[in-house]
């Protein structure tokens, strides 16, 4: 019995562990918005939260797929930029990615 209870114990709190991983990450959508030589922004995030569009500074090429949903750690200092996006050039906030990851969910 006793065997049981540190088998139980150990699988606990290798679960809680596990979960704690994902505890500051937000969900989002990555959005194509086209070439940024052309008329477009490149890839940037949708926040799944709000519905903000944001502009990483860097996005792996692994995750360069329009409407691919991903787990992201941002650090937000508030910079931006405009966006030449036509016929209408938006400003958009600028965003260090931390960490970023497929949501299998």
């Amino acid at each position: 019995m006793r065997k049981y209870l540190i088998g139980t114990f150990v699988m606990l709190a290798v679960f809680v562990v596990a979960c704690k991983k994902d505890k500051n990450m937000e969900k989002a959508t990555i959005v194509d918005t086209g070439d940024i030589a052309k008329s477009g922004c490149g890839y940037m995030l949708k926040m799944d939260s709000d519905g903000s569009l944001v502009r990483p500074r860097y996005i792996p090429s692994a995750y360069h797929h329009d409407g691919l949903k991903v787990k992201v750690k941002l650090n937000r200092d508030g910079e931006g930029e405009i966006c030449n996006t036509f016929p209408v050039k938006k400003f958009y906030e600028i965003v260090e990615l931390i960490d970023i990851k497929k949501d299998l969910e």
